[in-house]
């Protein structure tokens, strides 16, 4: 989570709860928006020297306001430059799977279903979010808001090596939505996935129903 705060920090500066509402809309598949996850990788980064923060009175309430330090961005930066590793997530929900055969066959369905209907709501959520960027408008907000932030502005347009402001920003949104795109990608693969296994599994049950059936002398209608 420390590293996904550092690069929402890039770009602008933002308090605790604007950095949870930002994980909740669009990140909830990468990390937790948990406060006390969020405020825990502040303290690190903080401890770190590589995020600062100003404090400030809106509508009566202290509110801190985050920003990086010369030595968060090249933190960040070194991370970002690591090649990327897809096999580094682990998910030990996957061991439930791994001994599902321990169960009997109804529970198994029982669980296969829960399965998918909780990647039909993650797809859902996440198109939702496709279908909500107003990419053009998003951009423009962000440049103005950069404008009036000199020094962001140069950083960003120095690391991303463009040349123009409204160029970095593109670069910048256009990986965000791939990043995107490939969750949803990801949850059809999986949601596909499973529905073939459930399939599987009732085509099994039904034939050792059969099977059963014939032994007993029965005929099943």
């Amino acid at each position: 989570m420390d590293k996904l705060i550092l690069g929402l920090l890039m770009i602008k500066h933002f308090t605790v709860y604007e950095i949870r509402q930002i994980i909740r809309q669009n990140f909830t598949s990468i990390c937790s928006d948990s406060l006390g996850s969020i405020q825990a990788a502040l303290k690190k980064l903080s401890q770190q020297e590589a995020v600062t923060f100003s404090e400030y009175v809106e509508k009566g309430k202290m509110k801190k306001e985050y920003a990086l330090t010369p030595a968060g961005r090249q933190l960040f930066l070194d991370w970002l430059k690591t090649p990327i590793d897809m096999g580094k997530t682990k998910n030990m929900d996957l061991g439930k799977f791994l001994f599902m055969g321990y169960l009997p066959r109804r529970e198994q369905m029982d669980l296969l279903n829960q399965t998918i209907e909780g990647l039909e709501d993650e797809l859902s959520k996440l198109k939702k979010v496709k279908e909500g960027i107003q990419l053009a408008e998003e951009q423009a907000v962000i440049q103005a808001y950069l404008e009036q932030k000199e020094q962001l502005a140069q950083n960003l347009m120095e690391i991303s090596q463009t040349g123009s402001l409204a160029e970095s920003i593109s670069q910048v949104a256009y990986f965000e939505l791939k990043t995107l795109e490939f969750g949803m990608d990801s949850a059809r693969f999986q949601l596909d996935w499973f529905k073939k296994l459930r399939q599987q599994l009732a085509e099994e049950k039904k034939e050792v129903s059969y099977g059963k059936d014939q032994k007993s002398g029965r005929i099943r209608p």
